[in-house]
């Protein structure tokens, strides 16, 4: 079903996800916050639950495409 649907067109074209992904980035404090932690303390940041880190991951990844798109991803931005 997803192969499907992962082809599947709006009537106005196919949706650039990463674009979208971009556009709904917000600069989050938190998990600045975190990124420092992990780098500064692994051994505190690996004793996180799965959930946080995880969490962590997709705003590192959302803050990349976004940055990669034009925006501007510092703290005054948004």
């Amino acid at each position: 079903m997803n192969e499907y649907l992962s082809r599947a067109a709006f009537l106005d074209g196919k949706r650039d996800k990463g674009q979208n992904r971009a556009d709904a980035f917000k600069w989050d404090e938190r998990m600045e916050n975190l990124a420092a932690l992990r780098d500064s303390r692994p051994e505190v940041f690996e004793n996180l639950g799965t959930t946080v880190r995880l969490s962590l991951g997709y705003y590192e990844n959302d803050k990349k495409i976004a940055a990669e798109r034009g925006r501007d991803v510092t703290k005054g931005a948004n």
